[in-house]
């Protein structure tokens, strides 16, 4: 093999060096992706914090109608007794 032939080879060999990746570097980076189980539990997870929200949002509808009542009796029982109410 001639010289040109052979720091045509070593310029590929350190290309391939610098900017390839070994079996070993794949590996690493796969252990460090989140698994199924990982995924499920922040499925899970999330699907808990919907759950919460939407119950939250029903307390919060059912507090509403309550208060809405409860202003409409005082707003009666003012007008009945003879006090200026004002919400």
């Amino acid at each position: 093999m001639d010289q040109e032939t052979r720091n045509q080879f070593k310029k590929l060999r350190d290309f391939l060096d610098k900017n390839m990746v070994t079996k070993g570097e794949i590996d690493a980076r796969f252990e460090t992706l989140p698994t199924k189980a990982d995924i499920n539990r922040l499925y899970n997870a999330v699907d808990g914090i919907a759950g919460d929200y939407k119950t939250f949002d029903q307390e919060l509808t059912v507090i509403g109608e309550r208060t809405s009542r409860m202003e409409g009796w005082i707003m009666k029982a003012a007008e009945k007794i003879g006090l200026d109410y004002k919400p």
